[in-house]
């Protein structure tokens, strides 16, 4: 079996869970014996694979979809998608770009089969791999798709991770506690609502790692101030970084505070290297983390310091650690994917 993998132009720019996710599926299909490329619009031919598989539902995608559909080749896409019409209300951003927002949720509440561009690359396809059985859902009642043509297949998590050593980051970072946010700077990951409620922890540091995207930079600037004295914010770094999985380790707690996640790879990573978690009510967290993490309002600083010093108060266990190991390594997803294509 020959895959190509698929996603936007613009994708690793910025280099978050999505870009993770399909390296990572990559790298553990061919493990499985499946033959995957990662599709070159300058030397590639899509007639010589058996399945385009396209990761994130962006229009910029659709032109290849259509090709591939016209040469009688299979498309399978990772849709990486989620509403939450919250997000207009208290997202940083301009009220033009609020309403932008809300006009677009409420026309595809509304009107789930307005034609989009959206709409026509998840139609194309004859196979989507939601993340979440609420991210299916979302996605056929939004779009007007047949749930009959979606399967679910979670995110994954790299087992090295539950190596992590804390030594590197107590050195870089000071032998002093922290809490640990990592992602992308910009107002989805809502990163200044998380600085608001640890500035409300007295004797707390918080640690950021991530780097604005582009067009994020005055809402980093926002960050930056908020967080003067109280937060270090250091660049993004490489998903196979020793620093990053020492800093797992090494944090007093992780959080997970955007608006929505589907859900981030980063919750899963700091879970499997022995991190308390605290993560966003927003998306389809609850699939993922069940009864094992606290949960948090990303609209509420006041909530989201309420659930910190509530799990700080909490021993740490390893059943949050031992579930995510059983349910969601990424062996499993691509054993699972590959019988999908199967099918």
């Amino acid at each position: 079996m020959k895959v190509a993998f698929f996603t936007y132009p613009a994708a690793f720019q910025n280099v978050g869970g999505g870009e993770i996710l399909l390296l990572k599926l990559k790298e553990y299909l061919e493990k499985e014996g499946v033959k995957v490329d990662l599709f070159d619009s300058w030397r590639s031919r899509i007639e010589d694979y058996d399945w385009l598989h396209v990761f994130g539902s962006v229009k910029d995608c659709l032109g290849l979809v259509n090709v591939a559909r016209a040469r009688k080749v299979r498309v399978a896409i990772t849709p990486l998608l989620w509403s939450d019409v919250r997000r207009a209300f208290f997202t940083h951003g301009s009220l033009l770009t609020k309403a932008d927002f809300l006009a677009r949720h409420w026309t595809k509440w509304l009107f789930p089969a307005f034609p989009s561009a959206r709409r026509k690359l998840l139609t194309a396809s004859d196979l989507i791999f939601p993340n979440s059985r609420a991210e299916r859902d979302q996605t056929s009642r939004l779009f007007a798709v047949p749930a009959s043509k979606m399967r679910v297949v979670p995110n994954g998590v790299d087992t090295s991770f539950l190596d992590a050593d804390p030594a590197a980051a107590k050195k870089a970072f000071g032998s002093e506690p922290f809490i640990l946010g990592v992602g992308r700077i910009e107002p989805r990951k809502n990163q200044l609502n998380l600085i608001r409620a640890v500035n409300q922890i007295p004797g707390k540091k918080l640690v950021l790692i991530g780097s604005p995207v582009s067009g994020a930079e005055m809402y980093f600037e926002a960050c930056r101030k908020e967080g003067a004295g109280r937060v270090r914010f250091v660049p993004t770094l490489s998903h196979d970084d020793p620093l990053l999985k020492s800093a797992y380790a090494a944090c007093e707690i992780f959080v997970l505070q955007g608006w929505f996640e589907t859900p981030g790879l980063v919750a899963l990573e700091a879970a499997l290297a022995g991190a308390r978690v605290v993560v966003t009510s927003g998306g389809s967290t609850r699939e993922y983390f069940g009864d094992y993490v606290l949960y948090l309002n990303p609209a509420d600083p006041e909530d989201i310091r309420k659930k910190i010093t509530a799990s700080l108060s909490i021993p740490p266990r390893g059943a949050l650690k031992d579930h995510v190991l059983k349910n969601f390594t990424w062996g499993e997803v691509a054993r699972l994917t590959k019988r999908f294509y199967e099918e």
